[in-house]
């Protein structure tokens, strides 16, 4: 689950994502720029491609031009953020060379899983019913540490339609405490142990 864009990472693009985040990162971390590298990533990733989906779209159109999207990205980027290192230019311009503009968000996350590894951190979506208090977040973030015995990084969304509880999400792995999930649970039980009541 990653932050503003999560995404399963399995299959050949998965793997070359992998690949391209690898290779970045090792560069990044030679340079000390491991974690500025991955910020401006992520700001192309998540607040530039996310927050424009036909941008994404444009990138990822195998009937435009290479040039026509190095030139829209750099456009976009640096109306965004300025700044940028010269390693991450370079990284753009690889990815451009190649046609892969449109894996940077793929990249992006795969980027943030090796960071995460290697920190020994982990990324946890939370849905709650109403906003958790920071007592409650700072409880539930210990509880997380001493369960999987890495630092939890939590995403909470809120969905007033779980009525209670939480739903929480480590991977592929759900653990739902959630009021609406018991209620379906019981109804469910009900119906299928309760005599249905035959009328003359």
């Amino acid at each position: 689950m990653t932050s503003a864009h999560e995404t399963i990472l399995e299959g050949p693009r998965g793997r070359l994502a992998r690949v391209y985040a690898e290779a970045l990162l090792a560069s990044a971390t030679k340079a000390n720029e491991a974690d500025a590298v991955g910020e401006q990533l992520n700001a192309v990733a998540d607040d530039l491609l996310a927050n424009n989906p036909d941008i994404a779209r444009f990138l990822e159109n195998p009937a435009v031009k290479r040039r026509q999207k190095y030139d829209a990205l750099n456009a976009a980027f640096n109306n965004q953020q300025s700044g940028t290192s010269l390693l991450f230019r370079k990284f753009l311009g690889v990815l451009h060379a190649n046609g892969r503009l449109g894996m940077l968000r793929d990249i992006a996350a795969a980027y943030r899983m090796l960071q995460d590894k290697a920190a020994k951190r982990v990324r946890v979506t939370v849905r709650t019913a109403t906003e958790l208090t920071p007592e409650q977040t700072e409880a539930l973030t210990q509880s997380l540490a001493d369960t999987l015995n890495q630092t939890p990084i939590l995403r909470v969304v809120v969905e007033p339609a779980l009525l209670g509880g939480l739903i929480v999400q480590v991977g592929d792995r759900v653990y739902d405490t959630s009021v609406r999930s018991r209620l379906e649970t019981l109804r469910t039980h009900l119906m299928t142990s309760v005599p249905h009541v035959v009328q003359a």
